[in-house]
């Protein structure tokens, strides 16, 4: 790999690592500033939500809920405009702390420029339902 490509990588890395910390903040501004403003988002086994602000308002209905949220990072791999995340994402819904907590696979895919324009998700949708997450399926704006 050539400098460039590392420095191309690292940066992509910093951009979806500053993401994910704004979920564990539970900072939607935070997210929202690593994002295009056409961003898709596809989080299986759910239909795809595209644009910033219906991605905006999903996260937000997940936020709202939560008492606390933590998103440890398992792996991460960088290759280009694309960094994969193995992660163990935890919940608190009712204060009595993380005792959701599921697997979850995610592919970023980054602009030339270190946005993420592409966001997909991959886990296991009855683990989250079994353990009080709530619905993610958007609302009408």
């Amino acid at each position: 790999m050539h400098a460039d490509d590392e420095a191309i990588c690292a940066r992509n890395e910093r951009v979806v690592r500053a993401f994910l910390e704004g979920w564990d903040n539970r900072d939607l501004d935070a997210c929202m500033a690593q994002v295009t403003d056409d961003m898709v988002y596809l989080n299986h086994p759910h239909a795809r939500i595209k644009g910033k602000q219906a991605v905006a308002r999903m996260i937000g209905s997940i936020f709202a809920p939560a008492k606390r949220v933590e998103f440890l990072l398992l792996n991460v791999i960088a290759r280009g405009n694309k960094v994969v995340t193995e992660r163990l994402d935890q919940w608190d819904w009712d204060g009595k702390g993380l005792n959701c907590k599921l697997p979850v696979c995610g592919i970023f895919e980054l602009t030339d420029d270190g946005k993420i324009h592409e966001w997909r998700e991959y886990y296991d949708n009855q683990v989250w339902l079994d353990q009080g997450g709530p619905s993610l399926v958007p609302e009408p704006a």
